[in-house]
């Protein structure tokens, strides 16, 4: 297995709601297509929080990296208001060249969870934990 070295970069974090982004780009010593940037969403769901997610989404898939895990096990967002923020960052995910593996870690049966099952997002992998994620990356990049 090749080692991972993590990077840390400050959260970006509101100061109106408390709630903040943080992006922890994994870059794997075996080439940058290779890389895996995490990004852990805190708080509850807000125009400026979505703001915060969608500039971390834009840096990260600026960097073209192999893979993006989004961990949304902090985030409160009890009316699914995010959902078209995760269906928009899907279909960027799929136009980039090459294409860049984007994959959701968030708790089962909450609201969020059970739309995006509803509506059919099948390309946009959900996992319950970021071990599972972590694990289906590292399986997509020795298949």
């Amino acid at each position: 297995m090749t080692p991972v070295r993590r990077l840390s970069v400050p959260p970006r974090r509101s100061r109106v709601t408390g709630s903040h982004v943080a992006v922890c780009p994994s870059v794997d010593i075996g080439g940058p297509a290779a890389a895996t940037v995490e990004i852990a969403v805190h708080g509850s769901w807000s125009h400026t929080l979505g703001l915060d997610v969608s500039a971390a989404l834009r840096d990260a898939f600026a960097g073209r990296p192999g893979a993006i895990i989004v961990d949304l096990h902090g985030l409160s967002d009890d009316e699914a208001s995010s959902l078209p923020l995760w269906l928009a960052a899907r279909r960027a995910a799929a136009v980039i060249r090459p294409p860049v593996q984007l994959l959701l870690c968030l708790p089962t049966a909450t609201v969020l969870q059970q739309r995006l099952q509803y509506i059919g997002a099948q390309r946009l992998p959900m996992y319950a934990t970021m071990s599972e994620a972590r694990t289906a990356v590292a399986h997509a990049r020795i298949t």
